[in-house]
């Protein structure tokens, strides 16, 4: 349901989000290198200039689509140490900010130089650190280390690319799949 008035013209959505939402799905299906503003403007049956009107540059499209989901999650990363997150709630909530930014993750997936673009060299590794050390904590013995990373790395990819699977299902065996992963390096290292 839209929140804004009915535009004259029947459309319940601008311009601006409408090239937005058939960026994303371009960016996803070909990559950000291969899709080109006149594919957008052709798409959407604008001309080239209607797109440039609201992006001035592609480069500027790619960031407004990939800078909104670093934020969240690296705002998620913030409310975990402030709120000292146990393992679960850590789980459920980074596979929400993932499933919350999945096409724009999607897209990523498909071709990360949208990274590149939005000047974040070395965020998913810095990420996926944070998380890791989060989880079993900087002392973690190397099999430790790597279940949990192989845990967030997993519930990221579940998050973001099961789609015929719905969403709370999807959600509490995701997460209790990672927990176990997690949990299983924890036993074998009191062995």
């Amino acid at each position: 349901m839209s929140t804004r008035p009915d535009r004259r013209d029947g459309r319940t959505t601008d311009t601006r989000d409408r090239i937005v939402d058939v960026a994303l799905e371009l960016f996803t299906r070909k990559g950000f290198a291969a899709t080109t503003m006149q594919d957008i403007a052709d798409e959407l049956g604008l001309t080239k200039a209607a797109v440039y009107h609201y992006h001035r540059t592609k480069e500027d499209l790619i960031r407004s689509l990939v800078e909104p989901a670093i934020e969240d999650v690296d705002g998620f990363f913030r409310r975990a140490a402030a709120e000292s997150f146990d393992r679960g709630t850590f789980l459920a909530e980074f596979f929400d900010v993932n499933y919350r930014n999945r096409r724009i993750f999607t897209a990523l997936t498909t071709d990360p130089t949208g990274l590149a673009v939005a000047d974040a060299h070395g965020w998913v590794t810095s990420m996926a650190a944070q998380a890791q050390e989060r989880l079993v904590g900087e002392d973690a013995t190397a099999d430790q280390r790597i279940r949990a990373l192989m845990a967030v790395n997993g519930l990221s990819r579940c998050a973001t690319l099961l789609t015929h699977i719905p969403r709370d299902q999807l959600r509490a065996q995701t997460v209790r799949a990672a927990l176990e992963l997690i949990e299983s390096a924890d036993r074998s290292s009191e062995i």
